[in-house]
């Protein structure tokens, strides 16, 4: 009886190894499983579009306490960036898939939509990545002053930001077995909009 006994469990435990080097097994093929973004599309839906996002800049100052022309440059936009980030709706799977990032085009102009899919060429490159992105504007101004001995400068900036929203849907494969996987969400953007200026120039007190 005790044999029995010893032959029966020594069984079961001769299964649950089977079972469970079997799941490995599976886990491992499936983490093989490598994808390549082929393709994103983009379309607007009624809640997307541009925002306009108003941004104020801390203050200049300057002063020109000696006996000669001071000459003064400010670079507002200096410390300013445009942003993009992507949300999935299913962003379990995209997390999931082994996936090479990619970078893809964003627009600035969101009149190159519409409500259909349709794909973008040029413009902004961008990862396609749940976390922000920044990247530089391409546009920049410098304002250039000349003070004279006994002034004071005080300039002031209100820099205005598009953001734009807009659905994707993006396309990989699977570089093995050609399998493709659709997912789609939302896209926003920050860009770069206009400038506002107040400039004084006085006699220092």
């Amino acid at each position: 009886m005790k044999f029995t006994k010893l032959f029966i469990g020594l069984f079961l435990s001769i299964g649950l190894v089977a079972c469970s080097s079997d799941d490995t097994i599976t886990d491992e093929e499936q983490g093989l499983k490598s994808y390549e973004l082929i393709s994103i599309q983009w379309k607007l839906n009624e809640a997307d579009g541009p925002h306009i996002i108003e941004k104020k800049i801390p203050e200049f100052h300057f002063r020109n306490e000696t006996d000669t022309i001071m000459e003064v440059v400010i670079e507002p936009l200096k410390n300013l960036k445009g942003s993009s980030i992507f949300k999935f709706n299913d962003s379990v799977t995209f997390t999931e898939i082994n996936y090479s990032e990619a970078q893809v085009s964003i627009t600035r102009e969101l009149s190159l939509l519409s409500e259909e899919y349709s794909y973008l060429v040029g413009g902004v490159k961008v990862p396609l990545t749940e976390e922000k992105s920044f990247f530089p504007f391409t546009w920049n101004f410098t304002d250039s002053f000349t003070l004279n001995k006994g002034t004071k400068l005080t300039s002031n900036y209100t820099v205005f930001l598009r953001k734009n929203k807009a659905n994707f849907l993006a396309t990989f494969k699977e570089t093995s077995t050609g399998e493709t996987v659709e997912l789609d969400g939302t896209w926003t953007g920050l860009f770069f909009n206009n400038v506002e200026e107040k400039s004084l120039v006085e006699e220092i007190d």
